[in-house]
């Protein structure tokens, strides 16, 4: 399926908003370059004054991130995600809910999403991964167990790495600046993402800020 860098996509499979002057909005962000999902990106929902008007969302592991009762309005939408050139987009918005899909290319630059918070999680907060790579950028490796290099800028408690960009079934671990971490098994091109976050306790709520998400790739020969 051939992904364009923005698809509206209107839609009946969302909850119909209570004003007749609102709709709901889901924006589907994809990989350009894998053609995939892309999860735990930053999605922005507002105007050109305020690009988070209207709210902000991590998308989940579907790389979906849907925002209710959105005014109908000129609408500029923002999506970002560490390691990608970021994109945006502007929609008018009406009265029936609709879907926006984008895709990002890697890369940098663009206007970022500002995402600040979600519930209990707490999304960069001054803690950034500013570099990260796999035995230090070799590119190519004959053992199946690589270091994850990494500097990053803020405190940090804990990491967490995974081929699977959700991270499905990876445990948050004691932060080192070079951990190891074990490749799939069979030769080809292994693609790892990254993450920090700080992890507390603060009045009985668990609180946690986390780092954007970095990715490196090697080649298991």
């Amino acid at each position: 399926m051939k992904i364009m860098t923005a698809v509206i996509l209107m839609t009946g499979s969302l909850v119909l908003s209570a004003s007749a002057l609102a709709a709901d909005i889901r924006v589907q962000v994809y990989d350009r370059g894998a053609n995939a999902p892309l999860a735990n990106a930053a999605v922005c929902v507002g105007t050109s004054a305020k690009i988070d008007q209207f709210g902000a969302r991590m998308t989940d592991a579907q790389g979906s991130a849907v925002f209710s009762a959105v005014p109908r309005a000129a609408i500029l939408v923002t999506v970002s995600s560490s390691g990608y050139k970021s994109e945006q987009e502007t929609i008018v918005n009406s009265t029936s809910n609709r879907t926006l899909a984008m895709s990002l290319s890697a890369g940098g630059g663009g206007t970022p999403c500002p995402l600040v918070e979600s519930g209990n999680r707490v999304y960069e907060g001054g803690l950034v991964v500013s570099r990260f790579s796999l035995d230090n950028g070799k590119g190519s490796t004959a053992a199946t167990t690589v270091t994850l290099n990494n500097t990053v800028k803020g405190t940090v408690t804990q990491y967490r790495a995974s081929e699977r960009a959700d991270f499905s079934g990876a445990e948050w671990q004691d932060y080192s600046k070079a951990p190891s971490f074990t490749l799939s098994a069979g030769p080809g091109k292994k693609r790892v993402y990254f993450q920090v976050r700080r992890h507390a306790n603060v009045n009985g709520a668990v609180i946690e800020t986390l780092s954007p998400v970095q990715r490196d790739s090697i080649t298991l020969n």
